[in-house]
């Protein structure tokens, strides 16, 4: 086994990464990859137990109790550092799949509806359950569309720096995936995903689309130096970054350990949604695409 990689490990290499906020909420993650890269585990594994430590943590939220919740936001945020842990540690064993790509994404959904569910049920407990609900699931939904922004211009960054690869904007049934019809837990998968996240990915394609029209000029753009300038602008993708599910996992612990989880959810769907906004606004208006010189 050729010796262990952070490098190799990480999304980016060093020229081409950028500031992630999300990093700085999963210490240690550099020391647990290592020492799992030397043992037998698998990412699958990890996203198991990711998936096992959310769904602990959704139950303690659904109690009702401050305690309960405590221990709920220490799993929770076990939750998130295995979610981290798992994609580094299938790049450090060249494990990467669209099978484990698929997981990753499933697992993540299933428990952001268990999670929200369990805050719905804590905050009904103390007044009404129906408005809890309703509060509880329009901050999910915002917490979901806000991911996907990230998550949009992450990928099309990764495929305008290698070409395309496991994850991808659209997720749709293509020639690619036909060879791996046959596997029906990989076909039953994408087809989940596609009900859960196909949405999503739709919605922010066609905000992203409408930014690009907005910035064409008249003569038509040269598409190489467009897509650089567009897809990859670090300074964006850092702005960009605190939408991701680990800096709203941490907003949520936060809330929880002040006891105003309802504040939580208000500032998902209000502030969250209006720094989505100014960010993709600011986007849209301020980079210049170039353009063709007339001939002639």
């Amino acid at each position: 086994m050729e010796e262990f990689s952070f490098e190799k490990a990480s999304k980016f290499k060093k020229e081409d990464s950028f500031f992630d906020i999300n990093y700085l909420w999963v210490p240690g993650l550099k020391w647990a990859v290592g020492r799992l890269y030397y043992t037998s585990v698998r990412p699958e594994g990890i996203v198991l137990l990711s998936l096992i430590a959310g769904i602990v943590s959704a139950y303690l939220f659904s109690q009702g109790d401050y305690l309960a919740s405590i221990v709920g936001v220490f799993f929770i945020q076990l939750k998130n550092f295995l979610d981290t842990v798992d994609g580094y540690l299938a790049r450090a064993k060249n494990m990467t799949s669209r099978l484990g790509r698929f997981l990753d994404s499933l697992a993540d959904a299933l428990v952001y509806i268990c999670l929200f569910t369990g805050i719905a049920i804590n905050l009904g407990q103390k007044g009404n359950l129906a408005a809890a609900y309703l509060l509880s699931y329009t901050a999910m939904l915002s917490a979901f569309l806000q991911c996907s922004v990230y998550n949009y211009y992450l990928v099309s960054y990764k495929t305008l720096l290698n070409g395309r690869g496991i994850n991808r904007t659209d997720e749709s049934f293509d020639d690619d995936d036909k060879g791996g019809l046959s596997d029906r837990l990989l076909f039953v998968l994408q087809f989940i995903y596609q009900f859960v996240y196909g949405w999503q990915d739709r919605f922010v394609t066609g905000i992203d689309k409408f930014m690009l029209k907005y910035n064409e000029n008249k003569n038509r753009p040269q598409i190489e130096k467009m897509e650089t300038q567009w897809y990859g602008d670090k300074t964006f993708l850092a702005a960009v970054s605190p939408l991701c599910f680990g800096t709203q996992i941490l907003l949520l612990s936060i809330f929880t350990i002040l006891d105003d989880i309802s504040f939580f959810l208000i500032l998902m769907i209000t502030a969250g949604n209006l720094y989505t906004l100014f960010i993709l606004a600011i986007k849209a208006v301020t980079i210049k695409l170039p353009t063709l010189k007339k001939q002639g």
